[in-house]
């Protein structure tokens, strides 16, 4: 059976969730950028607490108070309204090694920060019966599953089993004789959050395909989102799902 597209989710987003992506108005696109943003920062939220870290928000820029994990930011801008300035009265004194621009406004450089990467925040809508996944998906429950997951995608433990136990995280893994694919999908925001998606083997179009349907089968009715660059954008977006805006990620 075909993909079907519903639109089921809240975050005040109106009727997008069913229109054609040519018939989004520019404010539709700036919604959709503000939803992957606040689902983004409710998972960088849900890592760092598993690390002990607390964090913040003031303003437009959400911050933890201690360094953060390895492979995530420091501060996070959650509006569009942002001011470089503004991040970098919130910084102070402190010491901070990695900013997410959230909407690829801010001048950094100029503060000693270089562009680690550019990406695009991206978009799928609902699907209601999205139909089998092509490839068999192991939910990771254990905490040997969640090392072979880690090694393979090389976060090292970063990504912590007390995660395992939570209701909104669930943490995926293909194994194909000797190579793995996986990701991880997270509620947060009223959309679902799709992070760490890796590949040893797998075509990256048709694990993209996959996700669409695994997500769908696991959090039924919410819109999906995530980040992507380059070839991981490509494919992505040969599965049907949207580009919506650009982000940056500066370091220190």
């Amino acid at each position: 059976m075909g993909e079907e597209s519903v639109g089921e989710a809240g975050f005040g987003c109106g009727n997008f969730h069913v229109k054609r992506v040519e018939q989004w108005s520019e404010e539709d696109m700036k919604t959709l950028v503000d939803l992957a943003v606040a689902n983004n920062i409710a998972w960088c939220g849900i890592v760092c607490h598993t690390h002990g870290i607390a964090h913040i928000s003031k303003g437009n820029v959400w911050g933890l108070r201690a360094k953060a994990p390895a492979f995530y930011p420091d501060i996070i801008t959650n509006n569009s309204k942002v001011t470089t300035e503004e991040v970098m009265d919130f910084i102070g004194g402190g010491e901070v090694s990695g900013i997410k621009d959230s909407y690829a406004n801010l001048d950094l450089a100029s503060h000693g920060f270089k562009m680690l990467f550019e990406a695009d925040w991206i978009y799928h809508a609902p699907v209601k019966e999205a139909g089998p996944a092509q490839r068999s998906w192991l939910t990771v429950a254990t905490e040997e599953e969640l090392k072979e997951w880690s090694d393979a995608n090389g976060t090292g433990t970063v990504i912590r089993p007390e995660l395992l136990r939570r209701n909104d995280v669930k943490i995926f893994m293909h194994r194909d004789q000797d190579q793995r694919s996986g990701f991880i999908a997270y509620l947060g925001a009223d959309a679902v959050g799709v992070s760490n998606v890796f590949s040893t083997g797998q075509a990256e179009e048709s694990m993209w395909t996959d996700i669409v349907k695994v997500v769908s089968a696991a959090f039924p009715g919410f819109p999906m989102v995530g980040y992507e660059r380059n070839g991981s954008l490509e494919a992505a977006r040969a599965s049907g799902w949207t580009p919506i805006g650009p982000l940056r990620v500066w370091v220190k």
